[in-house]
């Protein structure tokens, strides 16, 4: 045995020299191997305020392919996180840098890093990640199929998970839920559970985040189907009186979303006694809280008779006729829309006690806008109005010339819109003919 070892042994070299050539040499490689990751770094420009390089360079350099094998378990953790980081900054340049990327075989090895036990590593390959999925959406199933929720479930999952480390997780989840296609993603239910755990963290940040995530995911009778089975709609109904306004909008989105779904997952929301808070943020401070108030009730109303009573019952009505008259557009148009919608049954008391509150002229001044949804409503409730009861047409159409609106009425019979122009003239020809001509005698 000691034979065959000499045989590489150079002339005046021994065993203890040999071992320690070889230790020269390993150092070396290693030097070497860092310099080349330093290299690669320098290149990717990693301060975030520099442009991130063009794709040919970063492919003529092999930058990308040096910086994912300084991902693998052999390197330093600073070498790792470093390396992670110079990622993250690529795949900011664009959906073309972050597939690039994923080509390379980042997303394997960056989903490894979630495991590591140094902070560092693990919070830089979660970042990564979640730039990844911003800029190239497309890569959510792949890395779903690499196991990435089992990695983000069990950070969550884990009680020694530190504040912002959870919320780094819960970005990338809403990132996650975002998508250039239909489809909810294969494992919904297993975002969902982890989402249930999130939305009771005390951190407004992170319930933002969380909330955001459930309005991305919110796409279609399924996955509404699944918020419901799941229990999240009372937590988040629940948020809706959180002192954060941030967390309240975003409870407010994830609302809407839902309530796109059918008339009994709408029925579901009300069961969970959702209109009694919403009646409370309609006297909020936060113009832009009542606007998204008023989108959710606009959802809600869209489902049937029923729950159109429902929410004139619980005292709405009028809270809505005040936005219809405040003075921002957005909010007068949110209201215009949602008392259409309400209106939709064309029951005459409604209509009655419509128009005794004032709303014919709001309406005609909605008119004076260029926005196409806000005509064809407001057109076609004048309309309605105007047809429901012979009594009523004779004080509409007063209120309408009084208002100045006619001439605008006038104008959108010509409007490029058919469906408007139609309506236009509908009203015109049947309620405001033009006056014969009278010759003048001499």
């Amino acid at each position: 045995m000691q034979k065959r070892k000499r045989r590489f042994l150079k002339k005046g070299q021994n065993l203890m020299m040999l071992r320690t050539l070889r230790l020269e040499k390993a150092k070396k490689a290693e030097l070497q191997k860092e310099l080349t990751i330093y290299n690669a770094l320098t290149k990717c420009k990693l301060t975030s305020s520099e442009v991130v390089p063009d794709v040919n360079k970063l492919l003529k350099s092999n930058t990308i392919g040096n910086l994912v094998e300084s991902l693998g378990h052999g390197n330093k953790n600073k070498i790792r996180a470093d390396a992670a980081d110079a990622l993250a900054h690529i795949a900011s340049g664009s959906s073309e840098h972050s597939n690039l990327i994923a080509k390379a075989g980042a997303v394997p090895r960056l989903i490894r890093l979630l495991q590591s036990p140094d902070p560092e590593v693990c919070e830089k390959g979660i970042l990564s990640l979640g730039n990844l999925l911003h800029f190239a959406p497309n890569l959510r199933d792949y890395m779903i199929r690499h196991g990435l929720m089992q990695k983000l479930m069990s950070i969550i999952q884990d009680k020694s998970t530190c504040t912002l480390m959870l919320s780094h997780v819960t970005w990338v989840l809403r990132k996650l839920c975002i998508s250039s296609q239909p489809s909810p993603p294969d494992n919904a239910a297993e975002i969902i559970q982890a989402l249930n755990i999130v939305l009771y963290n005390p951190e407004a940040n992170v319930l933002e985040d969380a909330l955001m995530a459930v309005r991305n995911l919110a796409h279609g009778n399924e996955t509404i189907q699944m918020l419901l089975d799941f229990e999240v709609v009372p937590r988040i109904i629940y948020l809706l009186e959180h002192p954060n306004v941030t967390v309240q909008n975003a409870a407010l989105q994830a609302l809407i979303n839902i309530a796109t779904g059918s008339e009994e997952q709408i029925q579901e929301l009300l069961n969970n006694n959702l209109l009694p808070h919403l009646s409370a943020l309609m006297s909020n401070s936060d113009p832009d809280i009542r606007c998204q108030v008023l989108k959710l009730l606009l959802n809600i109303a869209d489902g049937n008779i029923f729950q159109r009573h429902a929410i004139m019952n619980a005292g709405l009505l009028h809270k809505i006729l005040e936005c219809l008259k405040a003075d921002a557009i957005s909010l007068k148009s949110a209201a215009a829309l949602t008392i259409t919608t309400l209106a939709i049954d064309k029951d005459k008391n409604l209509l009655c006690y419509l128009m005794r509150q004032g709303v014919i002229p709001e309406f005609c001044n909605l008119l004076f806008c260029q926005e196409r949804d806000i005509l064809s409503n407001v057109l076609d409730i004048l309309s309605t109005m105007l047809d429901v009861d012979p009594s009523f047409s004779a004080e509409v159409s007063g209120i309408i010339e009084w208002s100045g609106a006619l001439n605008n009425i006038r104008m959108l019979q010509s409007s490029e819109h058919e469906e408007i122009a139609a309506v236009a003239r509908k009203i015109i020809g049947s309620y405001f003919p033009a006056k014969p001509h009278i010759a003048t005698k001499f």
